[in-house]
C-alpha cells in the first residue's frame, strides 16, 4: 500500500464525515511511513468538519484534548 499524503487523508476524512449523513468533526493523527531506518519519526494530523457548528466543535475538541492529557500523564 502506497503511503498517502496529508491531502489524500484529508479528503478521506471529509468523505467519511459526509457519508455519515450528520454533522460531525474528526481530528485524525497517524505515524507517517519512514523512508530510511535513520529517519526521525514523523506524524501527520488533519481535521475535518462537516456541518458542525463552531462552538460544538470547539467544545468537543476541548473535551478530547483534556481527556487525552489526563490519560497520558
Amino acid at each position: 500500500m502506497q503511503p498517502m499524503d496529508n491531502d489524500a487523508i484529508q479528503a478521506k476524512c471529509e468523505a467519511f464525515l459526509k457519508g455519515l449523513g450528520m454533522p460531525g468533526f474528526i481530528v485524525f493523527g497517524w505515524q507517517k511511513d519512514q523512508t530510511s531506518p535513520e529517519a526521525t519519526v514523523e506524524f501527520g494530523i488533519v481535521s475535518s468538519f462537516h456541518d458542525m457548528p463552531v462552538p460544538a466543535a470547539v467544545k468537543g475538541m476541548t473535551w478530547a484534548l483534556n481527556d487525552f492529557v489526563i490519560k497520558s500523564l
